[in-house]
């Protein structure tokens, strides 16, 4: 185990300075903390005292399961996700079903054996309503598994008005949209509360795609068959080009959006001026695409905290949880503006 003698050495300062960095006491030089944090990070160095052992009757583990592990909007999340469920006392134990095909059924069987505290779930597959039968704490992202299953997502459907505000509000007439299978649309049969999709994302494409067309604006729709494939985001930027090459506007994720970005770049297609690009998401990606682009970006700082919230409160009446109608929390969003819009 690293110690702080080991960050000492590594850094080439004494163990007070070490102890004076990591406690957060005294006065350090910049240049001597910058050393010792470099050493901290470099040898994985934490302080015995932030450890939290857990509370009687918990194992300390929540399980998180994502569609993928390396798609930039579930990596964010997932890093807010570590850092709020420390927060509570819990480590985050993350599975991708992409990286691991049978995530899904392990995690499920670990919270049947009582070796979870909880359960996050922001992907799904073919277990269905069995998620309603498991006597443990769950909270989901963005997917309707149970109907006694709380749900934490964005409002998306604000962001299809503000999408479309900006839009209309430039004269657009033809747009392309890009985003997952059109069968995640109605997937389900409609439920009590209106539902017909476990997908509460594509509710945004449905608002988006009503607010244009009321409008007089063409929208098409390139699918993207699997949003962990990450090629394939590249692909359906080539495909709106190849397609449609009267397109003045493209609304897609933030990959799909960056390569649209390139796309037009590398067939000399003016942006703003001739094509507006923009991205739904907002992470680090709408940065580095060689231009700015504009962006509706979704809270995840909050949708990290009120999912650990309400996993928070699942777990204080896991008892109770199947005699009463799930929550549903909205986080907010909020319109960024780059270099891909008029």
């Amino acid at each position: 185990m690293v110690g702080m003698r080991d960050v000492a050495r590594k850094a080439g300062v004494s163990l007070s300075t070490v102890s004076l960095v990591v406690n957060g006491t005294g006065y350090v030089s910049q240049e001597m903390r910058e050393k010792v944090e470099g050493a901290i990070s470099e040898l994985g160095y934490v302080l015995k005292t932030r450890i939290r052992h857990p509370k009687a009757g918990r194992t300390g583990l929540v399980g998180v399961l994502m569609p993928s592990l390396y798609h930039p909007f579930f990596a964010s999340l997932l890093s807010e996700l570590h850092r709020h469920l420390a927060d509570i006392g819990e480590m985050a134990v993350s599975f991708g079903t992409t990286e691991q095909p049978d995530a899904e059924q392990i995690c499920f069987e670990m919270l049947r054996q009582h070796r979870f505290d909880g359960f996050i779930s922001c992907s799904h597959g073919g277990l269905g309503d069995s998620w309603g039968t498991v006597d443990a704490p769950i909270v989901a992202f963005d997917r309707f598994l149970h109907p006694s299953i709380p749900v934490v997502n964005s409002d998306h459907e604000q962001s299809a008005r503000l999408i479309a505000e900006l839009l209309l509000g430039t004269g657009v007439k033809h747009v392309v949209e890009m985003g997952g299978p059109r069968s995640q649309f109605h997937d389900i049969p409609v439920d009590e509360r209106g539902n017909d999709t476990s997908f509460p994302t594509t509710h945004y494409h449905r608002a988006l795609e009503g607010e244009l067309a009321k409008n007089g604006v063409h929208v098409e729709y390139v699918q993207i068959d699997r949003v962990s494939d990450l090629p394939l985001f590249g692909k359906a930027a080539e495909t709106a080009f190849d397609t449609y090459p009267d397109v003045e506007a493209i609304v897609a994720p933030d990959l799909a959006a960056a390569c649209s970005v390139r796309q037009a770049i590398r067939r000399g297609i003016g942006i703003p001026d001739r094509l507006q690009v923009v991205a739904y998401d907002g992470t680090f990606v709408t940065d580095v695409a060689g231009m700015r682009i504009t962006s509706v970006r979704q809270n995840l700082d909050g949708i990290a905290r009120g999912l650990v919230h309400q996993l928070e409160q699942e777990m204080q009446r896991a008892g109770n949880r199947r005699n009463r109608i799930a929550e549903h929390k909205v986080v907010g969003v909020k319109l960024v503006k780059g270099d891909t819009t008029r």
